[in-house]
């Protein structure tokens, strides 16, 4: 039986290879193309947000990429792009509204979601692998674009999920570090407007759930810490 086993365990570690590559790959990048963040008013707000959480070492650099954005790496390390960076100097941004994107990814690495999408990527790979060692030949193609397409269903369902977990714990984490939150929402209508010009690619918005329902989504947040 585990003869018969090695073809699906062999694709499963391939995979698991794979996305071990992959990510070591991005964590070279940002060695070789990020520096610590040197500006004082966000080193600032990061003293706040680590104060508010009892924690003292969140790492946020800045990536030499003119795309603006900002995400939270493999490591746990916060980074935000030159570009959205270059966009708070010029006074496009307020602190505050930088310290909001800060917030987020701080979320996304506090609530586990890369975790969570690194398993979800793993049960992908194992369906595929089990659809095709499992099923008859005739069978595999048909059944790997039912697998990719659910696949690819419960990755957006996961990711407009993971925006929104982080949004709401960007509004409390503000909140606690003496923020206004709704900086959460001048943020994303700026980047709004900045994304119909398409000067510079803002993937902070991309892959994530539509503005307007992300908007009120943090606007109830808002108004959920109020009254508490």
């Amino acid at each position: 039986m585990l003869f018969k086993l090695l073809p699906i365990l062999a694709m499963l570690a391939w995979a698991w290879y794979t996305m071990r590559s992959s990510e070591k790959g991005l964590l070279r990048d940002l060695d070789r193309k990020s520096t610590p963040l040197d500006s004082g008013p966000l080193l600032s707000a990061l003293q706040r947000f680590q104060g508010a959480m009892g924690v003292t070492n969140i790492r946020v650099a800045i990536y030499e990429q003119e795309a603006i954005n900002g995400l939270a790496a493999p490591d746990g390390r916060i980074v935000v792009t030159r570009g959205l960076f270059d966009k708070y100097r010029n006074g496009d941004f307020t602190v505050s509204e930088l310290a909001a994107v800060i917030a987020h990814e701080i979320g996304h690495v506090a609530l586990g979601h890369i975790d969570r999408r690194k398993k979800a990527w793993q049960v992908e790979m194992a369906a595929k692998a089990a659809a095709g060692f499992f099923l008859p030949r005739a069978l595999t193609g048909m059944i790997g674009t039912v697998v990719q397409y659910f696949s690819k269903a419960l990755h957006m369902g996961l990711s407009r999920r993971d925006e929104y977990e982080a949004d709401a714990f960007a509004v409390a984490l503000m909140q606690r570090a003496g923020f206004d939150p709704r900086a959460s929402v001048t943020l994303l209508e700026k980047l709004d407007r900045m994304g119909d010009g398409r000067n510079a690619p803002i993937e902070w918005l991309a892959s994530h759930p539509p503005n307007k329902k992300r908007i009120a989504a943090v606007e109830r947040a808002i108004e959920g810490q109020v009254a508490s």
